[in-house]
């Protein structure tokens, strides 16, 4: 009963703090997904997937950062694979310093060979477990050329110049 009762103080307090980020932070960010599933377990026909995002920022005013996406992920089947990279640009509003809001835009490259665009939105909290470092969990929309994809990240970010 002890713990539960620190957990929640402590919790408390990390919502309720206020901080903000100041121009002239930089971020540095990276989130990954793995997944591996066994489909027909009588032909041993099993599929992978793994994605690997980077993210670098800078804020150009109180709570408002922009900067570079970049992205590699590889679906493989069977005898048969995918892979595809993407290169694009973001801009994250924070309120009060944690909760923030993003738009982006993307240029795809895909192997074998298709290209596209994709326009991420999302919305999450950068829970701040030390002065300059957060985990970051987010919901995620993606519009895409050829798909739109919702989903959950639980991504990890530095704050570097941050007093």
């Amino acid at each position: 009963m002890k713990s539960i009762l620190v957990l929640v103080v402590v919790f408390l307090m990390a919502f309720s703090a206020s901080a903000q980020i100041e121009k002239g932070t930089i971020l540095g960010g990276a989130s990954s997904a793995f997944g591996f599933s066994n489909t027909a377990p009588k032909t041993g026909t099993s599929s992978s997937f793994v994605n690997l995002n980077l993210k670098a920022g800078y804020f150009f005013m109180e709570n408002l950062v922009g900067g570079l996406n970049l992205n590699y992920n590889h679906f493989s089947s069977g005898s048969s694979s995918a892979s595809g990279t993407l290169v694009g640009v973001f801009a994250r509003y924070y309120y009060v310093g944690k909760i923030f809001g993003g738009l982006g835009v993307n240029a795809v490259s895909t192997s074998p060979g298709s290209t596209g665009t994709q326009v991420p939105l999302e919305v999450g909290y950068a829970a701040f477990i030390a002065k300059n470092i957060a985990v970051e969990p987010s919901l995620n929309f993606t519009m895409g050329s050829n798909s739109n994809v919702f989903g959950l990240n639980l991504g990890f970010s530095l704050y570097f110049n941050r007093p």
